[in-house]
């Protein structure tokens, strides 16, 4: 089987063979050159021929771009493909949101998350934008979307002219003694305090101790300085679209 992830950012695809992923290939979500490069990738990997477990492809998309183009692509190559919302999904899963405003990512998410943690669950997913999904046995019960911190540190830097871009990562000292490190400093202790207040008030909010799953680009990250126990799941996305290809086609 072979699932797509269209993010705003990157286009992931993975194949599954034998229940198992097999392999992954990530490209820019804009980038000019895509269906050539899965062309070329296609051809020279000879996975078109694999024997994969179903000829179905299930994407799951929140992006405008691409996603008509990949649809036509997988279809030429005589796979099955079911681009996913919450209204074609398998329905053992509740979903307490307006189903039409439900990123089919987080749903992805979902299904996994479930089929490996069961219950009490809370999502932390850093992408384009960071979203905090709650589950609760078997209830999706809705969530937080803020902007992800590439986003911020962006906007920042546009409308900032003497700021340039730095690289986000953890620094050694909360005070910089440059503007360099001083942005460093604040964009990565600014987020970490922005995860941590954020699952506390989802904890006390819901009465509850999640098993808390990070996935999402920057996951790894963070993953050191959050407060509490987490489980690193990169694959996520890719695993719950195979999840829920199997429920929908098997």
């Amino acid at each position: 089987m072979i699932v797509v992830d269209i993010g705003n950012t990157s286009v992931v695809i993975g194949g599954f063979f034998k229940k198992k992923l097999k392999f992954t290939f990530r490209i820019r979500t804009t980038d000019k050159k895509l269906f050539q490069k899965l062309n070329q990738f296609f051809k020279s990997s000879k996975i078109s021929k694999l024997n994969l477990d179903f000829k179905n492809c299930i994407i799951s998309s929140v992006s405008f771009y691409s996603t008509n183009e990949i649809i036509k692509f997988f279809t030429k190559l005589n796979f099955k493909v079911l681009n996913i919302n919450a209204n074609n999904v398998p329905k053992n899963i509740k979903f307490k949101y307006k189903l039409s405003q439900l990123g089919a990512d987080r749903i992805a998410n979902t299904f996994a998350a479930i089929n490996k943690y069961k219950k009490n669950i809370l999502v932390v997913d850093f992408g384009t934008a960071t979203t905090f999904d709650i589950i609760l046995n078997n209830i999706y019960e809705g969530g937080l979307i803020t902007s992800g911190i590439n986003i911020s540190h962006d906007a920042l830097v546009s409308h900032a002219s003497k700021l340039k871009k730095v690289s986000i990562i953890k620094t050694n000292k909360l005070i910089g003694k440059n503007t360099n490190d001083s942005m460093q400093s604040g964009f990565y202790w600014g987020y970490v305090s922005l995860i941590n207040g954020i699952i506390d008030k989802i904890i006390k909010e819901k009465k509850i101790r999640p098993k808390i799953i990070l996935t999402g680009g920057l996951a790894k990250t963070f993953e050191d300085e959050i407060r509490y126990k987490t489980f690193y799941e990169p694959n996520l996305t890719l695993e719950g679209l195979y999840l829920i290809g199997i429920l929908k086609y098997a």
